[in-house]
């Protein structure tokens, strides 16, 4: 029986104009050591199987054919290795670690649903991406793209106030993870129907709106009719609502842009987690970085693969050097592509101290109970109502009795 190594399948990148040609040879990819391809594989070993193997020669006609192909999908199969470089899925940490610290371009998925994994690579991925190819002076030449999908969740700025953000309760109630990001930028929700990309750069080739251009131009190319634009401050629009948010961080001489992109999220459950600019009878003093309120929309790509497979593409195409060298791929997991540096980033978002205490200081004064409250990294520090100095601002929420004689509207 004939057939291409089942590593092929677990990338499942549209490697458009090699699948067309494979796709005249081999119709699919299986693992003959799985039942549910039981009958196909009988079916492929019987094609190239005689009907009485004892009367017929060894050398016979359907044997030579089927070394042949044999051979030819060997061939294509070095040739998807050679010039894809696709890695199977779940590289080591010790491999992980490797191409991350060395010079080079490449593209990193991370195959987990886990956002504080996937929030803790990315700033694995920035701070330990290496500033220059060589010590000479040359160009900055280690533009990384990572993606990865998270299950549904809140993510908020590291610069904004979480209570002014998002309904706590209504959150854990549906289930949403709440995370602080270590980078800038409003607050969003993440779902399975989200894909989010990290474009990594030097700080001196930094350009806000470089990268969702050059999405917007892939994009362009696989679909010409795509309603997609980008307004002026470089949030990328389908059909005149927001379907891509975005954060940036600069340091130590880098930059990445972190986007967003909605595919096919179900937005109704959105809705009600996320709290408006102003709710009557609550007032904050906050130097904290609101969130921008827009029509959100999907974009019309039936997977969020669809938009993976076309970015890697794209960034391939763009990125890739004058040898016609391809950019490489590789698949990243929460089991296998996990070090200590990473493990102890994901203690700190999954912190009390990190989600609650570490954004701005503010104040806040509700109308119905004349409530005057003062907060500095989480705790209360000052207050007309003297019992709650000192008092972690979070009992607020947690706290029934206390909520209601602050406030007895939702909160």
């Amino acid at each position: 029986m004939l057939f291409l190594r089942h590593n092929l399948i677990a990338t499942t990148y549209p490697l458009r104009s090699l699948t067309r040609r494979l796709s005249s040879k081999v119709p699919f990819d299986i693992n003959d050591t799985d039942d549910k391809y039981k009958e196909l594989n009988t079916m492929y070993s019987d094609m190239f199987t005689p009907s009485n193997p004892s009367h017929q020669p060894h050398t016979s006609e359907p044997a030579k054919k089927a070394r042949t192909l044999s051979e030819e999908i060997a061939e294509l199969n070095n040739e998807i290795d050679s010039v894809y470089h696709v890695n199977k899925p779940g590289i080591s940490a010790e491999e992980l670690e490797s191409h991350v610290k060395s010079p080079g371009k490449f593209i990193l998925k991370s195959i987990s649903n886990n956002p504080y994994y996937n929030l803790a690579l990315e700033n694995y991925l920035f701070r330990n991406t290496p500033l220059k190819a060589t010590g000479n002076g040359e160009p900055f030449t280690s533009q990384r793209l990572l993606f990865y999908i998270n299950r549904p969740c809140a993510v908020i700025g590291k610069n904004q106030t979480v209570w002014q953000e998002v309904y706590l309760h209504e959150l854990e109630k549906r289930g949403y993870d709440l995370l602080r990001r270590l980078s800038g930028g409003g607050t969003v929700i993440h779902d399975l129907g989200n894909v989010n990309y990290s474009y990594i750069t030097s700080r001196n080739q930094f350009d806000s709106s470089f990268f969702n251009k050059l999405i917007i131009r892939w994009l362009l190319n696989y679909d010409p009719s795509l309603p997609i634009e980008l307004n002026k401050r470089g949030d990328i629009l389908f059909d005149q609502k927001k379907c891509s948010g975005s954060a940036y961080k600069i340091a130590s001489g880098k930059a990445y842009h972190h986007g967003t992109m909605l595919i096919n999220s179900d937005l109704n459950k959105f809705h009600g987690l996320l709290k408006p600019h102003t709710k009557e009878g609550v007032h904050w003093e906050t130097p904290s970085v609101g969130s921008v309120r827009s029509d959100i929309s999907t974009i019309g790509l039936d997977s969020a693969d669809d938009f993976i497979d076309i970015c890697v593409d794209g960034f391939q195409t763009e990125f890739g050097d004058k040898t016609g060298e391809r950019v490489p791929v590789y698949l990243c997991d929460e089991v296998t592509s996990v070090n200590e540096d990473i493990r102890t980033t994901m203690e700190t978002l999954q912190s009390d101290a990190w989600k609650y205490r570490s954004g701005p200081k503010f104040n806040v004064k509700f109308d119905e109970s004349g409530a005057v409250i003062h907060v500095e990294k989480g705790i209360i520090t000052y207050s007309n109502m003297q019992d709650l100095v000192g008092m972690p601002f979070k009992s607020i929420w947690q706290d029934a009795i206390v909520r209601q004689s602050i406030y007895t509207g939702k909160f």
